[in-house]
């Protein structure tokens, strides 16, 4: 019986596994890429929060993840956040300190939907700026800080929680400035609601937000 010659085989093998090995590499590397331009995008935009004071800390990396689920967190209240799926806290240090920490949480738009809110507040319980996030339909952690700008949220900037329903009544300045993010779906009164139920479950959480997440 003739042998027959396995080497053609053999060689188109490890061709095919050559190929594979690069492909799976190439979308390794297009997946690190990514996630390395999502995580800069957020960086640049979580600036808006930690104005008031220079931190010295990776604050996208210094974070806390924090679930939707109250049975899957060992955090309380976590009702209060109205989250409807994982979200971070991000931690802003100066000298190892936190002086600040970035709290998720989402509003009922009343049609079936939620507005992304995220809250910076200091270790005295006021708020550094509070902000309303896109809805990028997304479960991925990164890549998802795209600040809407409102005029009318820079108003609880320094506020307490015994201002907050002072700023739920206040007018809005510009014609249709509060609509053109929120479809006018949502009140600022939900909004306010919202934010003032972030401050208590900062204050109910505040040594555990502070260790590691």
């Amino acid at each position: 019986m003739k042998a027959i010659n396995l080497s053609p085989l053999r060689h188109l093998l490890m061709l095919m596994l050559t190929i594979f090995a690069l492909i799976y590499l190439l979308d390794l590397i297009t997946n690190e890429q990514t996630k390395a331009s999502k995580q800069a995008y957020d960086r640049i935009n979580l600036h808006q929060f930690f104005t008031d004071r220079a931190f010295d800390n990776d604050i996208l990396l210094d974070s806390y993840l924090i679930r939707a689920r109250q049975d899957e967190s060992a955090l309380v209240n976590l009702e209060l956040l109205g989250l409807s799926r994982d979200r971070l806290a991000y931690r802003a240090r100066r000298g190892g300190e936190i002086f600040a920490i970035a709290i998720p949480a989402s509003a009922d738009d009343g049609f079936n939907g939620m507005v992304d809110l995220l809250i910076s507040i200091d270790m005295f319980g006021r708020i550094a700026a509070a902000r309303v996030i896109e809805d990028i339909n997304s479960d991925e952690l990164f890549g998802q800080l795209e600040v809407i700008h409102s005029q009318w949220m820079t108003e609880f900037s320094g506020s307490s929680m015994r201002d907050i329903m002072r700023i739920s009544w206040s007018t809005i300045g510009s014609e249709n400035e509060y609509d053109q993010f929120v479809d006018a779906s949502i009140t600022p009164k939900t909004v306010s609601n919202r934010i003032y139920d972030a401050l208590v479950f900062f204050q109910s959480n505040r040594i555990a937000l502070m260790q590691n997440g």
